[in-house]
């Protein structure tokens, strides 16, 4: 008698589930198609701060949900088990790698380059999750600032979508790329960049080049660099 009933509660579960249980996603595989050029080694740094994660209220390793037959909701993790960061930390790597790229993993929690010469580059996971139903819905919110050995600000770049996929080893390399391959990213990257250079770079995008260059050059605090920076824009329309 108890046999058919494990039987049966456990037919009941299985239904409900619609197999939606221990579903997990290796985005180690999402790795980037970056088209980037420099002599300077790269640092990695990726920072969780997906507002239900730093809250506590999911864990590092949650990407997403997906619904069971009656829409009732089972989490995704990564397949790794490790947090979402880290498995994204190495697709970043492999992006630049395979680019020709000398590429680390860095610690987060630091905006500043060990090495001289390196460039720190620190993406931040505002948003990264999918909702799986009858389709996936995958959301993503990327941040990225580029570091030198000074802690100087070089760069940086935002990207945020919202939309059905369907594959996610695809979309989560599109995400990467969309804030990777930004045209300030890159310049910050690039080994031959300064400080005054990279932040006087202008945006390449609709609006006053000019506004936007004097932008970069009021976030750096010595007057004098201020000032240098400033005849950079002179060029900009």
């Amino acid at each position: 008698m108890k046999l058919i009933q494990a039987v049966f509660v456990a037919a009941v579960l299985l239904q409900l589930t619609g197999c939606a249980i221990g579903q997990r996603i290796d985005y180690r595989q999402a790795v980037p198609a970056l088209n980037l050029s420099t002599d300077a080694e790269v640092a990695v740094s990726v920072v969780d701060q997906r507002p239900y994660v730093t809250a506590q209220r999911k864990n590092p390793n949650y990407v997403g949900t997906l619904r069971g037959l009656y829409y009732n909701p089972w989490n995704v993790t990564t397949l790794s088990g490790s947090p979402l960061a880290m498995d994204i930390q190495t697709a970043i790597v492999t992006g630049l790698e395979r680019s020709g790229v000398t590429a680390t993993r860095h610690p987060s929690g630091s905006q500043r380059a060990e090495k001289r010469g390196e460039r720190l580059l620190v993406v931040r996971l505002v948003e990264w999750k999918s909702d799986g139903y009858m389709r996936n819905r995958f959301d993503y919110d990327l941040a990225a600032s580029v570091y030198d050995d000074q802690g100087a600000l070089l760069g940086e770049s935002q990207a945020k979508w919202s939309g059905p996929i369907n594959n996610f080893f695809i979309a989560g390399g599109d995400a990467l790329r969309a804030v990777l391959a930004d045209g300030e990213i890159k310049a910050a990257l690039s080994s031959r960049v300064t400080r005054t250079q990279a932040l006087a770079q202008p945006l390449g995008q609709p609006g006053s080049s000019y506004d936007q260059c004097m932008a970069r050059v009021l976030r750096i605090s010595d007057p004098k660099l201020r000032l240098q920076a400033s005849t950079a824009c002179d060029g900009a329309n």
